[in-house]
Parts: structure tokens; C-alpha cells; sequence
């Protein structure tokens, strides 16, 4: 046969040739290529997982209370102060935990926490925290390089947490003080004005306080019931002159004028002289004529003691008069004597009742017409005492709630308390050699079935088509 020459040229191949021809018979099994790459990158992850540094981590429980507070306080003639703090739970619209949840992995506390362990917080992390149901606990992770560390972090953010509780009370407490305040210089303007209307008052009028008035009353009360026993003694004691002096026969004053005769004795000289002068007289009438020498001396020697006795009778007592005779015979009845005298002391007693009963009497009407007065000014002080009262009570009772309120420093945010302190683990938590294991595994078993579904998924569907 004749040979033919061909225009191709018989080439030898290349070590490059060689290396796609191999690659090119790989990527002609696409499926064995890409379980082959997703086996390598999951053995590439976990060997990542397991040589990575260890970490550690520290937990710790906070609870908050379950229950409030409450105080009374009484205050004397202001009133009473009433400070409640409710139980945080009270409120069904929101839970403090879950207030106090965000609060910890919040800026601010995750930023003075890390200040507080010398990292950035970037480098410090978020706490993870869970709410556990039914109770008032939150229990909270927190990772560090080391058992120290994570101690140490856990530590620094519940102090950087309890710090910020306290700026946030302390800034409530400021801002409510503040308010309480600017009302409470509302208050005491009105105070200090209704006090300065009482003292304007006071240096206007008579009556200063009530106390006044009450004295007044007692006084012109006492005066009235005064009045009436001075008037009842003096009936009875001028009953008694009365008829003491119907009696004896006398008037007080007779009665009196007679005591004063007879305890002079010049005058009582005088009534013996008249007596013997007088029997004389008479026994010498009976005798002789009224012409007789003896009898004409006895009748001169009667009227000289007569007339020696009136003009006597008119020194001490300024008149002269003819019943006083009939009553010197006073020494010779000593209880005629002591009747007289009782009379001459009731009289003397029932002018001086009378004397006493009409000084009372224009006391009380003096009483009477300040009362009046008194009555009108103390009706106004009474006034203006009420709302100054008022105003002080006022006033009083908003300080007195400014000072409780100042108490109550757990009314917005709760009271928190640890209740299991920061853990030391000296065990770390990640890596995990057999959650790694377990991981790579499961990871290729998914794999693995992913590409067995994917490569015979033309069979599976005409089953699939078969059998329906």
C-alpha cells in the first residue's frame, strides 16, 4: 500500500501536558472532588477548634428581693408620713431582671468593668446571662484566658454593675429632690407670708395671742361668779342688820352713836351727874315747892349735867338726840351691849359687801366691753393662726416626704444581692477535644449524604416518578 503522509506530526509530551492531563481526569469526577475538599476543610476547623487557646469561664447568681418596705411616721399635730417601696414583681407590665439583664451588657457597665480589669471592651466581652423562670434570679457566664482572669472579669463587672445602680439612684434621688424643692419654696413663701400677716396683726391690735382672750374669759367668769357671791352675802347680811335692828329698836347708826357715848368717860360722868341730880329733884319737889331755894338749886344743877351732857353728846358724835338716853344704860346690860355691836359689825360688814358688789359690778362691765373687742381680733388671729397652720403643716409634711423619699433609694431600681459568688474553674470550657470529634464527624456524615443525594438524584427521582 502507499504510504500517506499525514500533516500531524507525532509530539512527545510534556510534564505540564502530563499535570492537566491528571487534573482534567480529576475534575471529570466532580463529586469525589468536592467531598474530598468539604472532608479536608472540616478536619482544617476542627483541628482549628482544638489548638485553640483555652478558654475559661466564671458564673455567678444575682437575686432580687422578693418582697417591699414600708414606714410610718406620726408627727405631732402635723399629720402622718407614709414611705412604701413596692415589690419589684408588683408591676406585671415589666420584670427589673430583664431591666437588669440589658443594664449588665450594656455600654457603660461592659466599659467601667473593663477599666476595672485593664482591658478594652472589645477584649473584655458581652456577659451571657439567663433569666431563670418562676424565681428572681439571673445567672450570668462570663470567659477569660485564664481561671484568674475570668474570676477576676466576673467580679469587676457586678462592681461596675452595682456602681451603675447607684449613679442612676443618686441621679432619680437628685432629680426628685430638685422637684420637691422648687415645691417646697412654694410652701414655705406661703408660710412666711401668713406669719408676717400674724405679726402685722399682732402689732395692730390689742390681743397678741389667744391666750389673751381665754384669760379674759376666765377672768370675767370668775369676776360674774364673784359678783354673785358678793351679792347673796350682802342680802343676807342686810337681812340680818334688818331685823337686829327691829329688835333692839335701833338703827346702826343710833346703835353706834350710843357704843361711842357710853365708852367716853366724861360723857358717862355727865349721865351719873344728870341721874343724881335728877333723883334729887324729885325727892326735893316732893318735899318743898319748885320755889324752894334747895329745889331751885337741884332744877339748875339738872339742866348744867343736861345741857354739859348734849354739848359732850355733840363732840363725839356730832348731834344730839334724845333716844341716846334711853340707851346708856348699856353697861348695866352687857348683852344689850354685844347685840349692839354685832349690829354696828353687820352694818359695817353689809356696806363694805355693798361697796365690793358695785366695784365687781364695773369690773364686769369693763370685761364685758373688752370682751367684744377681744372676741373680734381673736376671730381674726384665730384666721390667720389656721392657715399659717395650714401652710407649716403643708410645708412640714413635704419635707418630711422629701426626707423619706431620701430613704427610699430602691422604689425604680431594685435592691440586687449575689447569690452564688464568681466561680473558679480551673477546667477551661473551649476547646473540647471530643465536641470537636464529635463535630468533625457529624459534619462529614452530612456531607457525605448531601453527595450521594445530589450524584444519584436522577435515579432517585425516576423512582420517585415509578412509585407515585
Amino acid at each position: 500500500m502507499p504510504v500517506v503522509a499525514s500533516d500531524r506530526q507525532l509530539m512527545i509530551p510534556t510534564g505540564y501536558d502530563t499535570f492537566r492531563g491528571r487534573v482534567y481526569q480529576v475534575l471529570r469526577r466532580p463529586y469525589f472532588v468536592t467531598g474530598l475538599f468539604s472532608y479536608a476543610m472540616i478536619l482544617l476547623l476542627v483541628l482549628f477548634y482544638i489548638n485553640r487557646a483555652p478558654t475559661f469561664k466564671s458564673e455567678f447568681d444575682l437575686v432580687l428581693p422578693g418582697s417591699g418596705a414600708s414606714s410610718k411616721v406620726s408627727l405631732n399635730n402635723v399629720g402622718q408620713v407614709v414611705s412604701q417601696t413596692d415589690t419589684p414583681f408588683s408591676n406585671g407590665s415589666f420584670s427589673p431582671r430583664v431591666n437588669y439583664k440589658e443594664m449588665l451588657v450594656s455600654r457603660g457597665v461592659i466599659e467601667t468593668a473593663s477599666k476595672k480589669t485593664k482591658l478594652e471592651p472589645v477584649q473584655f466581652g458581652e456577659p451571657k446571662i439567663k433569666l431563670t423562670e418562676q424565681t428572681s434570679i439571673l445567672s450570668i457566664v462570663v470567659k477569660g484566658d485564664s481561671p484568674e482572669q475570668a474570676q477576676e472579669k466576673a467580679w469587676a463587672l457586678y462592681q461596675a454593675f452595682q456602681f451603675e445602680l447607684d449613679v442612676l439612684r443618686a441621679d432619680e434621688a437628685s432629680k426628685r429632690d430638685d422637684s420637691i424643692k422648687n415645691v417646697l419654696q412654694q410652701y414655705r413663701v406661703s408660710m412666711n407670708n401668713t406669719r408676717s400677716a400674724i405679726v402685722d396683726f399682732q402689732q395692730r391690735s390689742i390681743i397678741v395671742s389667744p391666750e389673751q382672750f381665754k384669760q379674759l374669759v376666765s377672768a370675767h367668769s370668775a369676776t360674774r361668779s364673784k359678783l354673785y357671791d358678793v351679792r347673796s352675802q350682802a342680802v343676807e347680811v342686810q337681812e340680818f342688820v334688818v331685823q337686829l335692828s327691829l329688835d333692839l329698836g335701833v338703827s346702826p347708826r343710833l346703835a353706834s352713836d350710843a357704843l361711842v357715848l357710853q365708852s367716853d368717860a366724861e360723857y358717862k360722868g355727865y349721865i351719873s351727874e344728870l341721874d343724881q341730880s335728877s333723883a334729887q329733884l324729885t325727892e326735893y319737889r316732893s318735899r318743898w315747892g319748885t320755889k324752894h331755894p334747895k329745889v331751885v338749886a337741884q332744877t339748875l344743877r339738872f339742866e348744867h349735867a343736861k345741857t354739859a351732857l348734849f354739848h359732850r353728846s355733840k363732840e363725839l358724835i356730832g348731834h344730839t338726840n334724845n333716844e341716846l338716853l334711853q340707851n346708856f344704860t348699856l353697861d348695866t346690860n352687857p348683852k344689850r351691849a354685844q347685840l349692839f355691836a354685832d349690829l354696828i359689825s353687820s352694818f359695817a360688814k353689809e356696806q363694805s359687801l355693798k361697796a365690793k358688789q358695785q366695784e365687781l359690778e364695773r369690773t364686769v362691765l369693763h370685761l364685758s366691753d373688752q370682751l367684744k373687742v377681744y372676741s373680734r381680733e381673736t376671730a381674726e388671729l384665730d384666721r390667720l393662726q389656721h392657715e399659717f397652720d395650714m401652710a407649716e403643716a403643708v410645708f412640714t409634711s413635704a419635707a418630711a416626704k422629701l426626707e423619706a423619699n431620701k430613704a427610699d433609694v430602691f422604689a425604680s431600681y431594685p435592691v440586687i444581692q449575689m447569690l452564688a459568688t464568681p466561680s473558679l474553674e480551673l477546667l477551661p470550657t473551649s476547646p473540647n477535644v471530643a465536641i470537636g470529634i464529635v463535630g468533625g464527624i457529624a459534619g462529614a456524615l452530612f456531607i457525605s449524604f448531601g453527595l450521594i443525594v445530589v450524584w444519584q438524584r436522577a435515579a432517585l427521582i425516576n423512582y420517585l416518578l415509578k412509585k407515585s
